[in-house]
């Protein structure tokens, strides 16, 4: 685990350099979704997994929770390698859109596909992606288990055959602080850095309209054992 904390801060500082190589110019129209959907199919997965992915894209497109122009570029990527790494990752993707996750917010953002094409980018390898990946899987699970333990969430989230709601945003972006935290910056569930850092990344997101300014109400009313029991839920998952 010591290795991959590292490898992940390794990551946040050098992502800015390494990434940003994009096949789309950001001016050239969306691909649609029948693009994406073809060129899955020419990749060679077996044919139940490339219509179960399929399925579940279309609906990620239809309702919010994936583009149609970074799911290309991630396949796109993902085509460069083993074909065993590369459905393991989009297998990681697919659960995450049928548990109702936001999974891609365009170009730049907290997303997992922009985490895989960043990883892609520094030659990282598909079993390491899976990993990260998966943990932050564990993360959004977990965080929508103690919002909606505690209370705090602002509504219901939405199914996975229904467009997102702020509340599915509120849920990725608490995910992705939490999970930046103990990640890329080090920290441990007790340390008293924790609390005041996911604060402050959710006010920005709110004072920058990402968020709604309700969001920015349960920031304030989290508590640093929420913080801790999330944590613990991403590495202990049987306490779920």
């Amino acid at each position: 685990m010591r290795t991959l904390l590292l490898s992940l801060l390794v990551l946040g500082i050098w992502a800015g350099f390494v990434f940003g190589e994009a096949v789309f110019p950001l001016t050239a129209p969306a691909p649609s979704p029948a693009e994406v959907l073809n060129y899955l199919a020419e990749i060679g997965f077996s044919q139940e997994f490339t219509t179960a992915l399929s399925t579940t894209l279309l609906l990620g497109f239809q309702t919010g929770r994936a583009t149609t122009t970074v799911t290309l570029l991630l396949l796109q990527d993902l085509a460069k390698i083993p074909k065993d790494q590369a459905e393991q990752t989009l297998e990681i993707l697919r659960y995450a859109l049928s548990q109702g996750f936001i999974v891609d917010t365009g170009l730049t953002g907290s997303s997992m596909m922009n985490e895989a094409r960043k990883l892609l980018a520094l030659g990282r390898s598909g079993e390491e992606i899976s990993r990260v990946l998966s943990l932050r899987l564990s993360f959004l699970l977990a965080t929508r288990d103690v919002l909606g333990r505690y209370g705090l969430m602002p509504g219901s989230p939405a199914s996975p055959d229904a467009p997102i709601t702020p509340t599915d945003r509120l849920i990725l972006e608490l995910a992705w602080a939490c999970g930046d935290f103990i990640l890329w910056e080090g920290g441990g569930p007790s340390d008293p850095r924790f609390l005041p850092f996911v604060q402050e990344r959710l006010n920005r997101l709110c004072a920058v309209g990402v968020l709604p300014a309700e969001a920015g109400k349960i920031g304030a009313a989290l508590a640093p054992e929420m913080l801790q029991e999330i944590v613990r839920l991403v590495f202990q998952p049987e306490r779920r």
